[in-house]
């Protein structure tokens, strides 16, 4: 689903007829991009259990690298962007 832009992109910056809105959906994308660095904490700490534990090899821990490297790619898109 696309979601209704509710800002205009002006030759210098943006603007908004509802100012409100577009900063309580900034608010929430900003909450985004703060969820995927602890989601990427968790998952750092959760693989760094199981290598300590030898466990590099298990199908938890490809899953988490698979994981890290999804969280990654998106707080890397959202970067781009901010």
């Amino acid at each position: 689903m696309k979601i209704q832009r509710l800002t205009t992109k002006r030759e210098k910056g943006y603007s908004a007829p509802d100012i409100q809105e577009a900063i309580d959906r900034l608010g929430r994308l900003e909450d985004l991009y703060e969820a995927l660095y602890a989601e990427q904490d968790r998952i750092t700490a959760d693989m760094e259990r199981l290598s300590q534990a030898g466990r590099t090899k298990s199908a938890t821990y490809r899953q988490l690298f698979a994981s890290k490297m999804n969280v990654a790619n998106l707080i890397s898109r959202m970067e781009i962007y901010m």
